[in-house]
């Protein structure tokens, strides 16, 4: 079972995105803004990030950059999301990038592959 933390400063499809991760079989973590998803990160390594570009406190390209040059993270899989399209992600850093709104299909197909990788 892998370990899975979604980010995203809207309660309802952070949530969302929680639920059907967790009917996938995997475990979730749930932070509302980047600068959570790091304090969490700390203290549970998760094997994935699913994180929204656009947020409050601290944006997902930040943590994604964040991520990818620290030496105990960079290896975390991080897929990036935003309804402002890819290139609100651009110089991030992330591994993949879905624009909302998406398919939960491609979602999962994006989940599968790098939780495979």
């Amino acid at each position: 079972m892998a370990t899975i933390l979604v980010v995203d400063d809207e309660e309802p499809v952070r949530e969302l995105l929680g639920l059907v991760l967790r009917d996938g079989g995997h475990r979730t973590l749930l932070a509302m803004h980047g600068a959570q998803a790091l304090q969490m990160i700390e203290n549970e390594r998760p094997d994935l990030v699913v994180s929204d570009v656009m947020m409050p406190v601290l944006n997902g390209a930040e943590l994604c950059r964040r991520l990818k040059t620290s030496v105990e993270t960079r290896t975390i899989p991080v897929i990036l999301m935003s309804a402002a399209g890819p290139r609100s992600a651009a110089g991030a850093g992330g591994d993949a990038f879905l624009e909302k709104p998406f398919q939960l299909d491609d979602l999962d197909a994006l989940v599968r592959h790098w939780l495979a990788g």
